[in-house]
């Protein structure tokens, strides 16, 4: 059963109980990245947000780092901010990176980045005070989830709880729509489901067992652990045992 305490910090944050339902509901039923998007934005300005950002990272199994990305922030200072290499200095994407707590970040923390460049331009388009809701999937697959504002958020302590656990709740609901709505391109990316056994069979070998080690191990057969190595390498894309040790890692097979 539902947290009575959800209903009410829903409620306050958005304004009303149906409000904020039916926002979110808008968001889950979004079938397109305009959709998204609108309904995103919605959400965040029922909250005092007045723009937001989507980004998905995940990695391939051979290493390759992919980004989808869909904002809501002015088209002069996204090209700002791809032209400028500023996502390898922007504290909220190396919070979110790591970290799976939002981030209610202020000039403070672009100043201790040695980013305030980033953030006077930022400033200039109203992007000045927000928050950052990281989502970690298995699998290497990482979204970060903005909504930001001009003016600083609410300094009242009971406010500020309602209004950051509003923007948590948009920020999740926002990720496994967006999630849903990209599938169909990192489908064919990530690597096939790894069946117990060639997880278990890769786990050994990368703890440094030989193939007849591991199958006295599992109680399996050389042969059989060899089959479930080779299926598990065609099912990461790579071509050998080290390259399907590292894919694992990468992807969070083996933490």
């Amino acid at each position: 059963m539902t947290d009575p305490s959800f209903w009410g910090w829903l409620a306050g944050g958005m304004g009303s109980l149906s409000k904020g339902i039916d926002l979110m509901s808008s968001i889950v039923g979004a079938q397109s990245d305009a959709e998204l998007l609108s309904a995103v934005s919605a959400a965040a300005s029922s909250c005092g947000f007045e723009r937001v950002l989507i980004g998905t990272q995940w990695i391939t199994p051979r290493g390759e780092r992919c980004f989808q990305v869909l904002s809501g922030y002015p088209l002069e200072w996204q090209t700002a901010y791809a032209q400028r290499g500023y996502m390898g200095m922007d504290p909220t994407v190396a919070h979110c990176q790591v970290q799976t707590s939002s981030l209610i970040w202020t000039p403070n923390h672009f100043e201790q980045a040695n980013a305030m460049e980033l953030f006077e331009e930022a400033r200039s388009f109203g992007l000045s005070c927000g928050m950052s809701v990281p989502i970690h999937e298995a699998a290497g697959v990482k979204t970060m989830v903005s909504l930001v504002r001009d003016k600083p958020l609410d300094a009242d302590p009971g406010e500020f709880e309602q209004l950051v656990r509003a923007g948590e709740l948009i920020g999740n609901v926002a990720h496994f729509s967006y999630r849903r709505l990209i599938t169909p391109q990192i489908q064919g990316i990530l690597p096939k489901k790894l069946t117990q056994h060639e997880l278990t069979a890769l786990r050994w070998v990368a703890n440094g067992k030989t193939s007849w080690e591991t199958s006295r191990i599992m109680n399996i057969s050389e042969a059989t652990v060899i089959f479930h190595l080779n299926n598990a390498m065609k099912k990461l894309d790579v071509v050998n045992r080290p390259q399907a040790i590292a894919a694992a890692f990468r992807l969070g097979l083996l933490e």
